[in-house]
């Protein structure tokens, strides 16, 4: 027998008479999971993925990537407290011109020294190809519409010719933007997004990229797996986050977090109900913002809906916590407006003195330093509106519904009697959505005696009812009959193409031509339109937030819930930020320093 393998022999029965020797209660406790290698980490923060084109790419956790691959001419930093921050990119510098009409210009300066991880030198005519490359109608990208406020965009949507889109290079290092107003957004969803990354011309492999500017490079692309390694150009010096990450697309709650228990994961964005009800217990957490609000769209030119005290009272009738509670999904909250949580607020956030003895919670998915004054909470249009300029008085349930029951007795139907038949429609096939329908027709009942009927409906019947037709005949009139939606009452998602809430509240502007609730509002218009012509974020966010408190009052449509996510790092790591809809930043994760 050769030595290999008596030594091989040897230790066996050496295990063998240790394990026979122990006594069950002397048994060591289960090992806990290995501490992760912050080296090389495998996350599972989205789905599957068929390209990786900045322009193209819409798969959930799509935008963490490509944040990893390339950069933009701005980027998102730590902000200190587990949010991203704005900061500079691959641009070093700008500043912007305004004219009498309040149209921006911005110019942007480069950095020295930034380069394509083959070496070459990052040009400001890359960006003006990308941008161009995106405008253009004939690539039908997704993201097109985020280039909708640079002057020159319809023209290039009307003739094909992307040269008309106001985007050049007077040289390697300056790119000049002009813009038809000045879009709040510009900076943070077009200057630092992740669907406007700059691309070179002359390396067209964008579906898999072979060169990128970012601090990582992809090293191996599969639906399921992208795998991505340091770059050796990238400007910043010597970066602290792991040498290579790979993004292993979502298995399900449960087996991901298996893995992550496992030391197979760092960081999972889906969660089960176990590890969700923790967090819930833990008084400390509350939900990622997923910038999308479920609600209740109402016709307002047909009847009883064309009454705007009935659909208050329906609004008002509605325990929003309740059933919130009842549907049981903890990543869900109750929704005090349209605008979701995590849509960005542009106006200038205020400046509040914490003392050291600040004893507010900390994020407990976020580990801390020591010396960090914990802020858990997303800055954005939703926590300004609740602390600052349209915050809610606290709502008593029982008050409102007696004063919806008051409205509906003012409208001609106390108690609901002589109230006519409406109908709520909602997709067929969710269980969410059908549990939903008859917990707020179950809020109507009980608050204003009122039967709806609930009724499932295809997806091509449920496109077809917010599609205008001319009204059947039904006598001789002076004035022409207008379009109007067939539908009464829908179950709908409500968010936005990108993080401004100007552009959802537009939804019920009397002129847009999503408006299929048919509202119309002069004052809203107003506040809408002064809101667009502003050149300062403070006055645009205060015309956003009147408007968003009129379209409440007037309520055409009753938002009920804020969606969700949570997401869990493995312990013994710390430098992770993210953004809201589950964007995360890998670039400083590390292990945690160990005591002693």
């Amino acid at each position: 027998m050769g030595k290999k393998y008596t030594a091989l022999l040897c230790a066996l029965l050496i295990l063998l008479l240790s394990a026979c020797g122990e006594k069950p209660e002397d048994a060591d406790p289960p090992a806990d999971p290995p501490l992760p290698q912050a080296e090389d980490l495998t996350v599972r923060v989205g789905g599957a993925h068929t390209t990786l084109d900045p322009a193209s790419i819409t798969a959930p956790g799509g935008e963490t990537i490509l944040y990893h691959l390339y950069e933009n001419l701005l980027r998102w930093e730590d902000g200190g407290d587990g949010w991203a921050v704005l900061a500079n990119g691959q641009a070093e510098s700008y500043t912007v011109e305004t004219d009498y009409a309040g149209n921006a210009t911005y110019t942007f300066t480069l950095r020295d020294g930034i380069r394509w991880s083959d070496g070459a030198a990052v040009k400001a005519q890359d960006f003006v190809f990308a941008w161009r490359r995106l405008a253009d109608p004939a690539n039908n990208m997704p993201h097109r519409g985020l280039l909708s406020e640079v002057s020159g965009y319809a023209e290039v949507q009307e003739t094909g010719d992307t040269s008309l889109l106001a985007v050049s290079a007077p040289n390697s290092k300056t790119l000049v933007v002009a813009l038809n107003g000045s879009p709040a957004y510009f900076l943070e969803e077009i200057c630092a997004g992740a669907y406007t990354m700059p691309l070179r011309e002359d390396s067209p492999f964008y579906a898999n990229p072979v060169v990128t500017n970012g601090p990582y490079v992809l090293t191996g692309f599969t639906q399921n797996m992208v795998k991505l390694a340091r770059s050796e150009t990238y400007y910043a010096p010597a970066p602290t986050g792991p040498e290579t990450i790979q993004f292993a697309a979502s298995k399900g709650s449960e087996s991901d977090y298996a893995a992550l228990t496992a030391g197979e994961a760092v960081l999972i964005t889906a969660l089960p109900a176990e590890p969700l009800q923790a967090l819930a217990d833990s008084g400390v957490w509350t939900p990622e913002p997923v910038t999308t609000t479920c609600g209740v769209l109402l016709n307002c030119k047909t009847a009883p809906f064309d009454n705007a005290s009935i659909r208050m009272a329906f609004h008002l009738s509605i325990d929003h916590q309740a059933v919130v509670d009842a549907l049981g999904d903890l990543t869900s909250r109750p929704a005090p407006g349209i605008v979701p949580y995590g849509v960005s607020d542009y106006s200038q956030r205020p400046e509040v003195e914490a003392s050291p003895e600040d004893d507010s919670p900390p994020d407990p998915m976020i580990q801390q330093p020591e010396t960090a004054i914990p802020n858990p909470t997303c800055w954005d249009f939703r926590t300004h509106s609740q602390t600052l300029v349209t915050a809610e008085h606290t709502h008593d349930h029982e008050s409102d519904c007696n004063y919806a029951k008051a409205l509906m007795a003012q409208a001609g139907y106390p108690n609901g009697t002589g109230f006519p038949a409406v109908e709520y429609i909602y997709p067929d096939g969710s269980d969410g959505d059908r549990a939903l329908a008859e917990l707020l027709a179950a809020e109507w009942k009980a608050c204003l005696g009122v039967s709806v009927t609930l009724r499932a409906v295809s997806e091509e019947e449920y496109e077809a009812a917010f599609i205008p037709v001319l009204p059947e005949e039904g006598g001789e009139s002076d004035t022409e009959p207008e379009p109007v939606a067939p539908f009464q009452m829908a179950a709908m998602d409500f968010t936005s193409a990108y993080s401004d809430a100007g552009l959802l509240l537009g939804n019920w502007h009397s002129g847009a031509e999503k408006n299929i609730s048919g509202y119309a509002s002069p004052a809203f218009d107003i506040l809408l339109d002064a809101a667009k012509a502003a050149v300062s974020p403070d006055a645009r966010d205060a015309y956003l937030h009147d408007a968003e408190a009129i379209l409440l009052e007037d309520s055409p449509v009753i938002p009920v819930l804020c969606r969700g996510s949570g997401f869990q790092l493995a312990s013994g790591l710390t430098g992770l930020y993210r953004a809201p809809d589950g964007v995360f930043f890998l670039y400083n994760l590390q292990a945690a320093a160990q005591e002693g």
